[in-house]
């Protein structure tokens, strides 16, 4: 009984929820044979910007394996196994040549794509039908190596979405942001617009975002033909505004600006940020960053007008980050694989419980062998994205623009309408245009 004399009372508690609780291991692991890990080898995955590999081999872990990058004298990028198939030597310590990489210990070259070139004392042309150094093809976009760790007859098009392509912007290399958990606490995230008002809005600190953010919106969530979207609705002084975020499975998203304050009425906004999150191993991953940068933005005054990453790493003092927590601490804190089985869910984590459904329809469908959702088959054309912000006049809403249900309501109608008729096409048809103008 407690102090107010109710026996059934949910309070102190703790003694009943002793148990430690277990992660969904289906969805998380990314080893190889797991079923996790053989749904995102079917996926190109980031490896390592171009600048960090030099005239020496670069190790990288990604999906649970070690591997080495190098780019041999030759300009070609190569992506093998960390030891050598002789006797397990790290190719850390080998050589770059000009086509290849060659054992440090018995002098083994290896091709970027495993062939044996030379093997001193040993019957070449024997060898080359016995064995190779496990190899990964290797696809370099924006400063960055890929590699493709799956089968190499399923091997997917580098993906080549809308907003990657909009006149006037540009895409730049951005950051390498390492997070010590798994790395589906970070994507599930992407789906979670009630965070951003709360974590990123505390009272009495100072705020990174725009101010509009401290606004709890009304939200709708829904699948798209590349994975899902939510759409935030809030009123912002004359205006609704209305935030959407694109998760392109299986661990991409791409965001606009998080400096937008929704007074400026748009139909939409062009891609301000693109994160590629790698599954290192199932405790560990790391964020890559992309800028969209316009024609006369530079990098460097990207940096230092992005408030230098605030709350992705813990690089500041342990006792700030208690007082003005970031996402790091927030998803990390979890655990470096948060205990699902002891999550109690709410509305506000639809968004969650339908990307993990997207994830798992994926898994199951590698399993089966069948075609996976959402991977990308552009046949040549760039494929359709959907986050956006748009904001428009109150008189654009059906009712009483602050009513939670009226809200609700637009940002269903803003969902199909996105389906429909995709943000980004106005922006790419109004620069065909500008183009055609200029050279009739």
């Amino acid at each position: 009984m407690d102090s107010s004399g109710n026996s059934n009372s949910l309070g102190f508690s703790g003694y009943r929820h002793t148990e430690s609780g277990k992660p969904d291991l289906f969805l998380t692991q990314v080893g190889p044979g797991t079923p996790g890990g053989e749904y995102h080898r079917r996926f190109w995955q980031a490896a390592a910007w171009e600048h960090e590999i030099k005239d020496l081999p670069f190790v990288q872990r990604v999906l649970g394996e070690d591997l080495v990058l190098f780019r041999d004298k030759s300009g070609r990028y190569g992506c093998v196994h960390k030891h050598c198939c002789h006797r397990n030597t790290s190719l850390e310590f080998g050589q770059i040549e000009e086509r290849g990489i060659r054992c440090c210990y018995h002098g083994r070259l290896y091709d970027i794509d495993g062939t044996i070139l030379e093997a001193p004392g040993e019957p070449l042309d024997v060898l080359q039908r016995q064995v190779a150094q496990p190899a990964y093809p290797t696809h370099v976009f924006c400063g960055m190596v890929f590699v493709y760790m799956g089968p190499i007859d399923q091997k997917p098009p580098f993906p080549n979405y809308d907003r990657f392509n909009v006149p006037g912007i540009r895409m730049d290399a951005g950051d390498r942001l390492p997070w010590t958990c798994n790395w589906l606490q970070l994507k599930e995230n992407v789906m979670d617009p009630v965070h951003t008002a709360t974590l990123h809005v505390l009272p009495g600190q100072p705020n990174p975002f725009g101010d509009g953010f401290g606004v709890i919106p009304e939200i709708e969530w829904s699948e798209t033909p590349v994975g899902c979207i939510y759409v935030a609705v809030r009123r912002v002084g004359d205006n609704i505004w209305a935030r959407s975020t694109d998760a392109l499975m299986p661990n991409i998203h791409s965001i606009t600006s998080v400096f937008e304050n929704g007074r400026k009425q748009k139909e939409a906004a062009p891609p301000w940020l693109t994160l590629w999150t790698t599954p290192v191993d199932d405790h560990n991953c790391i964020n890559f960053t992309f800028f969209h940068l316009r024609d006369n933005e530079t990098r460097d005054k990207r940096i230092a007008g992005q408030f230098n990453n605030f709350g992705q790493s813990p690089n500041r003092p342990y006792e700030e980050r208690q007082r003005v927590p970031g996402d790091y601490d927030a998803m990390t804190s979890q655990g470096p694989i948060t205990p699902h089985s002891k999550e109690h869910l709410g509305v506000g984590d639809t968004g969650v419980a339908l990307f993990r459904r997207l994830l798992r329809r994926g898994i199951e469908a590698t399993q089966r062998g069948e075609t996976l959702p959402f991977l990308y088959d552009f046949n040549g054309a760039p494929t359709t994205t959907y986050g956006n912000d748009r904001i428009v006049p109150l008189s654009a809403v059906n009712g009483d623009p602050d009513d939670k249900r009226v809200l609700r309501q637009y940002a269903r109608h803003i969902g199909k309408d996105y389906l429909e008729n995709p943000p980004l096409r106005a922006l790419l048809e109004a620069a065909r245009r500008d183009r055609a103008a200029v050279n009739p």
